[in-house]
């Protein structure tokens, strides 16, 4: 059978603590601890559902480095992290019990085309209908075909190392 979100779900104390310590060392992105955006990602494209004890949405690497530092520490190796970017996969990746870290919020930039070389730099939460608009008036595209396109970010299909059909 699958689990379904319960109607309240307590808080655990090294969460509690574990957010808190962000802020105090510089995290500058959101963070959401309410039921309601906890709600919002308990579910993905898949059938599963994991109410999340907060999610986290760095503004940029900086934040995200600030995470992985805080993970690292022996006092919060009881948290859970999960990356999220477009919540398309089909088979539960992006839920937790955890912290949702979502990085399709504020890292969705196209930092670099090289055309001449046939190349992008581009931050995680970047969509991959986003990075075919942005190629296409070179002539360029990024092949993988997906019926998620106007959701699915590279750093999901990097992630899960998933990108649709044939993927």
């Amino acid at each position: 059978m699958i689990a379904l979100l319960k109607p309240t779900t307590e808080q655990v104390g090294h969460y509690d603590r574990f957010l808190n310590a962000l802020t105090e060392d510089g995290f500058r992105g959101e963070i959401a601890r309410d039921h309601g955006s906890r709600t919002v990602l308990a579910t993905d494209n898949s059938i599963y559902q994991r109410l999340p004890q907060a999610a986290v949405f760095p503004l940029d690497s900086h934040d995200v480095a600030i995470v992985a530092r805080l993970a690292a520490r022996p006092e919060y190796k009881q948290v859970v992290l999960t990356p999220r970017g477009g919540g398309t996969g089909t088979n539960g990746q992006s839920l937790t019990d955890g912290v949702v870290v979502d990085l399709s919020r504020h890292m969705n930039n196209i930092l670099e085309i090289n055309v001449e070389e046939r190349w992008v730099r581009v931050q995680t939460g970047v969509v991959k209908d986003q990075l075919n608009a942005a190629l296409k008036p070179h002539g360029l595209f990024f092949a993988p075909e997906l019926s998620t396109s106007n959701r699915a970010t590279v750093g999901g299909m990097i992630n899960t190392d998933a990108s649709g059909q044939g993927s």
